[in-house]
């Protein structure tokens, strides 16, 4: 019993060293001076939207780009860029509803009427659609208030009483549908939440949610081939929208992808019963401050110790501990934490930002020298 008591005392010293400590400490405050540096002085901006805007899901999804992509079952998108005039639009809705879908999401706003003949088709056909939601946008937002103060909706909403939805996406990096907004004390729901509400008989409350960007194809339909992929469409979820226009791009962690396409990832996210969890909060940052700590051990024993992992005394060493050779070093660890993170995000779903455990692995070599440097000082100052 002493003896293992002796052992556990010896590892807990390994471990516990100040050093190594005041190392990880000042790493921190390294990560936390640079960030306040960026978000705070104006010509750091472009550095404070990439700080961000960052996260290692970024990564994760990168790499999956490079695996076969599934090809969705539930969701399709009916492409009407090329038509121009209601008639024809509501010409399409009427197709599509004949098929029988079991929802149908119009990516479309129509704000102000401009042909009567088309307009009245088209407001005809919106009366009989019973699965279909409609979309709006909340415009204007008071950034004083975080509060939007204008809507726009179709022309005519207010006298179907349509059943709607806000399309409101974050325009920088979209990671997170948004269930709900708010204007003047109300809450107004997102067509995500409207759709789900159709599919499921179920509303979704009122919190954002991450979206899944595990690369999916997503059939398209011309809008003047909806009876011949007429097996494509029934009892499918039909997203009926621009699918190539240009003004719609929206940056994921996918790269660029049109407003509809983010749209249908976010709705496949909710539809899946394996969504996403994040480890958040406390835990989060205990398993960063541990993670953190681990690695400036192991990079302070690379670099300072007499032997670090059995290299040999003389020109050997020396060079092993050079700035390039260190620096591949660091390399090298980030990307094994890079590695498990993936795995557990890609076999579990389970996903944990690493960004701040990487940026004090990439700091770890200068902080111990800082560390170092004021030790020494304090010694010589004491001697």
């Amino acid at each position: 019993m002493q003896r293992l008591k002796t052992i556990l005392w010896n590892i807990l010293k390994a471990i516990c060293r100040p050093r190594q400590i005041a190392t990880t400490i000042v790493a921190f405050l390294l990560i936390g001076l640079f960030r306040f540096i960026a978000f705070n002085m104006d010509v750091f901006n472009p550095i404070a939207r990439g700080l961000k805007g960052f996260s290692t899901t970024d990564i994760f999804y990168q790499l999956m780009l490079e695996s076969p992509r599934d090809t969705s079952d539930v969701i399709v998108i009916v492409d009407i860029t090329q038509l121009y005039d209601r008639d024809s639009i509501a010409t399409v809705l009427e197709e599509i509803d004949s098929i029988g879908p079991a929802a149908i999401d119009v990516d479309v706003i129509f704000e102000r009427p401009m042909d009567p003949v088309g307009d009245a088709h088209l407001q005809e056909v919106a009366a009989k659609l019973s699965n279909a939601v409609f979309s709006f946008r909340m415009m204007e937002l008071d950034r004083k208030r975080n509060e939007f103060t204008r809507q726009a909706h179709s022309f005519f909403a207010k006298d179907l009483n349509l059943n709607e939805g806000s399309v409101n996406i974050n325009r920088g990096m979209v990671r997170e549908v948004p269930i709900s907004f708010e204007m003047g004390g109300k809450t107004y729901p997102s067509v995500i939440s409207r759709m789900m509400e159709i599919l499921q008989n179920e509303p979704e409350g009122e919190f954002n949610r991450s979206i899944n960007y595990k690369p999916t194809v997503f059939r398209v339909i011309r809008h003047d081939s909806i009876q011949y992929y007429a097996d494509l469409i029934k009892d499918k979820i039909v997203m009926f929208g621009g699918a190539h226009e240009s003004v719609d791009m929206l940056h994921t962690p996918l790269g660029q992808l049109y407003g509809i396409e983010v749209l249908c990832y976010a709705l496949k996210t909710m539809l899946e019963v394996d969504q996403q969890e994040s480890c958040t909060g406390i835990p989060f940052w205990i398993l960063t401050i541990l993670l953190s700590y681990i690695s400036v051990c192991i990079v302070m024993a690379y670099k300072y110790k007499k032997r670090p992992f059995g290299i040999t005394e003389g020109v050997g060493i020396g060079f092993m501990r050079t700035t390039l050779i260190t620096s591949f070093f660091v390399i090298f660890l980030m990307t094994c934490y890079i590695a498990i993170g993936f795995w557990f995000f890609y076999e579990h779903h389970f996903n944990f930002d690493l960004t701040p455990t990487l940026s004090v692995t990439a700091l770890a070599v200068t902080a111990a020298d800082l560390v170092r440097f004021f030790f020494e000082c304090f010694t010589n100052k004491r001697s």
